[in-house]
């Protein structure tokens, strides 16, 4: 897991134009100028109890996958935990550096 990103990777030879901004710079220039994004952003899965991270990828979870018509970031706190309220919420995040190939708590 990465905690910080340069600009330049030298030995990669790599640009990184995102290595500056934070989460909430992403979304905000995504909503802005209509970015397209993947489409595993617009579910919640809320569960009654944790899942640990490396059993998330297993099929048959405890969790209900929610259709939320929009980026979870663009939802309501309702809207993403339900009525009444999932115990957890998981999300996919995807963006730049920012990668998960299992569901994490939207922070």
């Amino acid at each position: 897991q990465r905690i910080s990103l340069d600009l330049w990777e030298d030995g990669k030879r790599t640009l990184n134009p995102l290595a500056g901004w934070s989460w909430s710079d992403i979304i905000a220039y995504a909503d802005a100028k209509g970015v397209p994004v993947n489409e595993g952003h617009n579910f919640a899965y809320r569960a009654q109890a944790p899942i640990e991270a490396t059993k998330r990828h297993l099929p048959d979870l405890p969790w209900e996958k929610v259709p939320l018509g929009k980026p979870f970031w663009q939802c309501t706190d309702k809207e993403l935990k339900g009525d009444p309220p999932a115990p957890i919420t998981y999300v996919f995040k995807s963006f730049g550096d920012i990668h998960t190939t299992v569901p994490v708590e939207p922070h």
